[in-house]
Formats: C-alpha cells, sequence, structure tokens
C-alpha cells in the first residue's frame, strides 16, 4: 500500500500522469488544428476553445476518482453500465465498451496525420529525406522508445518537451504584441461574444474533440494514473480519499499545462494566419503554414528555432498517443475476453500493439497522405465520445460508496456539461444536415 501525501506541496511531488496526458494532447491540438481554428474565424470561436480546454478536466477527474476508489481498470469499470452486454470467456462487456472499441480506427487515423505533421517538420529540417521516408522513421523510432523505455523514462522525456514548448509559445504571443499583428481588447471581447460560424463546423468540431483532454486522454489518464501507484490505498477510506486529492491536483496541473501549450498558438493563428488569409492551408502543408507565425513575427531566423521545436512537440504527441493505445487496447483485449489473461499477457500484449501502432499509423498515412484530413477525421469521433464518457461519469461516481461519491455541485456539473455537449452536437448536426 503506498502512503497518500497530505500536504499540497507533497502532493505536487506525486503530479504525473497530466504530463503524459499533456504530451500526447498539446502537439496534436495545439500545434495542428488550434491555430487553424484561429486562421480560419479569427478570434470569433476564443470562447469555444476555453471551453473544450476547461470543461473537459472535470470529467476527467470523475472518471478517475471511480478507478481509484475501486482500483478497476477504465474498461472494466465501464463494463458494468447498463444497457446490451456482450460475453466472451465468462467477461461480460457493455455495448458502450465496443462503441468506444470501434473508435480505436478514427483514432489511428489521427495518428497517421501526426505522423504525416512529424514528417513534414522532419523534411524541413533535414530535405534530403523525402516526407515519406521520415513518415516511416518517425513510425520506427517511436516503436523502439517504447520497446525499450518505461513509464518513468516516458514521463521524463515529455516533462522536458512540455515545458520547453509551452515557454516557447507564450514568449512568442507575448513579442507579438510589440508587433503590427497585436491582439486588442476588442478582438478578445469579440472572442468571447459565442458566436459560431457554422460554416466551420467540422473544424470547430475536431478541435472541441482535440484540444485540452479528448476521451481518448480521459481514458488513458486513469492507465496512467494506475501506473503511478494512485489507487495502491488498500481499500481505506482515509487513503482513497486522500489519493483522489492527489488526482485532483494532477488535473489541475493538465489544466494549467493544456491552457499553456494551446491558447498561444490559437491567438497566434487568429491574429496572423487568419490576417494572412492562410486557411486553408496552401497545399495542406500543416508545418509550412504554422512556420508563418514565427517567421512574421521573428523574422526568416525564427524557420530553424520554429521547426525542430515543431518536429519534437509533435513527435511527443506521437510518442505519448501511441503509449496510452498500448494500454488501452491491450484492456480492451482483456476485459472483453477477446485474449485470455495469464500472468504475462497485459504486458504481451502492450509490446505486440505498441509495434502495431504505428505501422498502422505509418499505413494510414500512405492511404490517405493529408494530415488535416486524418487528423479531422479523429477529431470528430474524439467530440462524438464525450457525451459518452460523460455519462459513464454521472453513473459510476454515483455507484460509490457515499463518503467516496463527488460533492452535489459537482454532480451538477456534471449534468450541464452532458446537456452542452449533447446541445452542441445536435446543434452542428442539424446546420450540416441543413447545409446540405
Amino acid at each position: 500500500m503506498n502512503k497518500a501525501p497530505i500536504s499540497l506541496i507533497q502532493r505536487l511531488k506525486f503530479i504525473g500522469p497530466s504530463v503524459v496526458v499533456t504530451g500526447s494532447v498539446v502537439g496534436s491540438g495545439a500545434i495542428a488544428l488550434a491555430p487553424l481554428l484561429g486562421a480560419a474565424t479569427g478570434f470569433t470561436l476564443l470562447w469555444w476553445l476555453l471551453l473544450s480546454l476547461w470543461s473537459k478536466p472535470l470529467i476527467q477527474a470523475e472518471i478517475t476518482r471511480y478507478v481509484i476508489a475501486t482500483n478497476q481498470t477504465f474498461l472494466e469499470a465501464f463494463s458494468k453500465m447498463p444497457g446490451a452486454k456482450t460475453n466472451f470467456r465468462g467477461k461480460q462487456t457493455s455495448w458502450l465498451v465496443w462503441f468506444m472499441f470501434i473508435g480505436v480506427i478514427p483514432s489511428i487515423a489521427g495518428m497517421g496525420g501526426l505522423a504525416g505533421a512529424v514528417a513534414e517538420a522532419g523534411h524541413l529540417m533535414i530535405p534530403l529525406l523525402s516526407v515519406e521516408i521520415w513518415v516511416v522513421t518517425a513510425c520506427f523510432m517511436v516503436w523502439f522508445i517504447l520497446y525499450l523505455g518505461s513509464y518513468q523514462s516516458l514521463e521524463k522525456i515529455l516533462l522536458a518537451m512540455v515545458f520547453f514548448f509551452s515557454v516557447v509559445t507564450l514568449i512568442i504571443a507575448i513579442s507579438m504584441q510589440s508587433t503590427a499583428y497585436a491582439i486588442s481588447s476588442e478582438q478578445i471581447i469579440i472572442g468571447l461574444s459565442f458566436t459560431f460560424p457554422f460554416e466551420h463546423a467540422a473544424l470547430a468540431l475536431a478541435v472541441f474533440g482535440f484540444t485540452g483532454i479528448s476521451y481518448g486522454e480521459i481514458m488513458a489518464y486513469t492507465y496512467w494514473c494506475l501506473e503511478k501507484g494512485y489507487a495502491k490505498h488498500g481499500n481505506e477510506i482515509g487513503e482513497q480519499k486522500a489519493w483522489i486529492k492527489v488526482m485532483q491536483a494532477d488535473v489541475w496541473a493538465t489544466v494549467f499545462f493544456v491552457t499553456l501549450g494551446t491558447l498561444p498558438f490559437f491567438l497566434l493563428g487568429a491574429a496572423v494566419l487568419n490576417t494572412l488569409g492562410l486557411y486553408p492551408p496552401p497545399g495542406g502543408d500543416i508545418i509550412q503554414t504554422l512556420l508563418n507565425i514565427f517567421t512574421t513575427i521573428l523574422g526568416s531566423w525564427a524557420k530553424w528555432f520554429f521547426i525542430p521545436l515543431a518536429f519534437f512537440v509533435l513527435f511527443s504527441t506521437m510518442l505519448s498517443g501511441t503509449a496510452a493505445f498500448t494500454r488501452t487496447i491491450s484492456d480492451y483485449f482483456i476485459s472483453m475476453g477477446l485474449v485470455m489473461e495469464k500472468r504475462k499477457t497485459r504486458n504481451n500484449l502492450i509490446q505486440v500493439i505498441g509495434f502495431i501502432i504505428p505501422l498502422f499509423s505509418c499505413i494510414a498515412y500512405f492511404l490517405l497522405p493529408n494530415p488535416i484530413t486524418l487528423l479531422l477525421i479523429a477529431g470528430i469521433w474524439a467530440a462524438i465520445g464525450l457525451p459518452v464518457i460523460n455519462i459513464g461519469a454521472i453513473y459510476l461516481t454515483n455507484k460509490l460508496e457515499q463518503a467516496l461519491q463527488p460533492k452535489p455541485i459537482t454532480k451538477i456539473a456534471l449534468w450541464l456539461t452532458l446537456i452542452l455537449q449533447l446541445g452542441m452536437a445536435a446543434l452542428i448536426i442539424y446546420t450540416q444536415v441543413k447545409g446540405s
């Protein structure tokens, strides 16, 4: 049993899962999609981005509350949801788990998009290697690092990448205020006016799914918390509550890191790319388009600063996203009864899937060599899956002992978040159907 820290300072020493998840989120959402939303709509959807960044950590925390309290994996918990169930090898599985399992396919498409974006940055660094060769190289590097590494080494790698990335983007955004692209208070007010340009509904929905914590990251986060040791409490109520508080501190760290790493890129896209009319990106090249932000503000020399930055941050997203897949897909196979669990089954599956996901990501790119399209597919599916996770959070937390349940105000907030998500999805679907 791990003894839970009591003071805030002690809890901060146990922060770690938030760093791994941020590494998965910041690259795809921040570098790839957030600035494109700003490029397409200007400051109009600033409120939408903030809603995406700040509304989902509540679901993340409450799902993880259940996982920590019960020491069950995410999928073991969701298998208990009411409704139709399958039964293989004595494992009962809810239809919601099968729904999320189907989502692995579009999610891998998103990993293919990330591989393409990493390759674009790699090609700009070393033009002797084609984009295609860089895609294969990036996928191989991801597999090799995961093959050699562990949770602890992954956490250290991503901590360095996320910290450096967050600081640099913030400096660039502040530097923009001394240029002709300086952001005014009027533009911020416009961004918080709750207007919605429906002609960009698909991009907005993908951004909502991929910026901040998506349902895939919420799921992955629970596994990183288990590996960090948050659920090793011996089933003592006091220890369970103490570890839940540690997790909540870690979730606040997620909010901080993700906001710091995402918001500046949206503002840069809205101020620079929108003004230059660079949406959609010419030729579908994300990195070359985003390069204009740095060179416009800092000068042409910034090209050699931005390209390595983009490469390593996007690569960190690919690395942490693949690492998360190795845990979640392994648990899919075991919890659904598709694979019989023995002593080393889970570890062996993690090793095998750590090879298969980069391979399939590579294939996805070669089948559809357009990173933006692949990321949009994954982002839209991620947004669709959010209400499912929200429903699970409401149902499961109410099954806990009263002493471990969230406060009434938190339960109300979960319901309001669910209503908001369903309302947005219905409105966007309606506008798309009406427009077609």
